[in-house]
This record gives C-alpha cells, structure tokens and sequence, in this order.
C-alpha cells in the first residue's frame, strides 16, 4: 500500500464536497471510488473521533499502563491521530512508527524494546519489509496480546501462526476487530454502514467537515448488526478477502 498524493477534490458518492465554514484542524486522505481524496476535519471532529478510539481502545482491552505501536502513514493521520488522543485518555503510552517497508525493521525494533500491549495498523507493506530484512513474522510479533492488521496483512499473518485483529479504513471510517474477532466494529456514533451489492458505503451521521455524502469505500463485505460478544452493539462489518482498497 503506497501513500499517494491527493489530487484534485473529494467526489463523494452523493456528490457533496467538503463544507468550508468550520475551522479546520487538518487535511488527510481516503480511498473513495476507487482514488486517493482529500479528508478535512475539524476540531469537533477529532473529539468525537477520539470518543470513537476510545470505544474501540476498551473493547481490545487497552487501558491504564498500556504501550500501543501505532504503525501508519502521514495521509492517515487524521484517522490515527484520534487513537493516540484516546489512549492518553486512557493513561496508556503511544509510540509510532511508519507503515512503510523502509521503516519495518524500526517496528520489529520497537516491539522487542517497548513489549506492548498491542500493535496497530500492520500492513502488507511492512510485512514486505520485514521479510526482505531478513524477519521472521512469527518471531517479529511474538508475545503481542493485539495485533491489528490490515485485511491484505492478516491473512499472512495467520498464515505465519499468528492471530491478529482487522484494522480496516472504509473510506473515512476506521474498523476496528474487538477481542472476540467477531467482525471490524465501526462506531455508529460516527458513521452509518450499508451493504450496497456487496460494497460498503459509509456516511457521516452528525455534521463534519467533510460534508454530509455517502461515501463508497470499494471494500467488499457484508454488515452484521447483531450485538457483539464484547458487549459493543454497534454494526461490524466482516471483510472479505482481496476486499478492495484496504486489503490490497
């Protein structure tokens, strides 16, 4: 998964464009359509993003005392900076690394110093880089309670032994496997999730910066809406595989 520049503006499913009359706190990326676009956010935004993290955090058991490795880019900074926020809030300690192959021996480093409770955001291009340092995944990971993969990372880590968790972006919106594995919860605070022949298409349920559009994401799946083992009512989605943008 290569970052891109975005280019051009944001043409969501319902056609909307992003609002201009909020202060914004920053500028991202997604994949929508089948293209990297622009995501603004707000202020307003990032907190209730960071409720949402926190939500997620809790349902992974992540609290107090807790280090997480967030692994991610800088176009994805405006999903992931909502989970560094409520981690803090949580009285955990964050450290970062770059979902790149060039920086995945940093990654394997950090987990054999830091032992954290979790790693989040593995993708297959770490795993690329990994394996051509000379890693193994099995020993790169060994002893992390949570890894939270991208759906074209976790099969190959189940495939080296391993039993990690989706981390999934769906268009704007971040999914998130709770411990029983049962399917990526996505907070219906935030977003609405349907099942459109199989594509998932999200939308903001409150105002955001990013305008009021269906959004479809090019992940393909179905959406579960029964209440999770973890206790989480919210809809999950499960994530089929060679899903589309976030499984590549």
């Amino acid at each position: 998964m290569n970052e891109q520049a975005a280019a051009g503006t944001a043409r969501p499913a319902g056609g909307a464009e992003a609002r201009g009359d909020a202060p914004l706190w920053g500028i991202g990326q997604f994949t929508e359509g089948g293209r990297r676009v622009p995501y603004p956010v707000s202020a307003a935004d990032i907190e209730a993003d960071t409720l949402a993290a926190g939500r997620a955090l809790a349902s992974l058991g992540i609290g107090r005392g807790h280090t997480v490795l967030f692994v991610s880019l800088v176009s994805e900074i405006v999903q992931v900076v909502p989970f560094h926020d409520a981690l803090g809030r949580r009285g955990g300690i964050c450290s970062a690394a770059d979902a790149t192959p060039f920086d995945a021996s940093r990654t394997a480093k950090l987990v054999g110093q830091l032992h954290p409770r979790a790693v989040l955001g593995v993708n297959p291009d770490v795993l690329d880089g990994l394996e051509q340092g000379g890693f193994d995944l099995a020993d790169a990971f060994a002893g992390v309670p949570v890894l939270g993969a991208h759906p074209g990372a976790a099969a190959r880590l189940e495939g080296a032994g391993l039993a990690p968790r989706i981390w999934a972006f769906l268009g704007p919106a971040v999914g998130v496997e709770c411990e029983p594995g049962a399917g990526a919860h996505i907070d219906e605070a935030i977003w609405s999730v349907d099942d459109e022949d199989g594509e998932m298409v999200v939308a903001p349920r409150a105002e955001r910066a990013i305008g009021p559009a269906r959004y479809r994401t090019g992940v393909r799946g179905s959406v579960v809406r029964e209440r999770c083992g973890c206790g989480r009512a919210d809809v999950r989605v499960r994530i089929a595989p060679e899903a589309g943008p976030d499984g590549d």
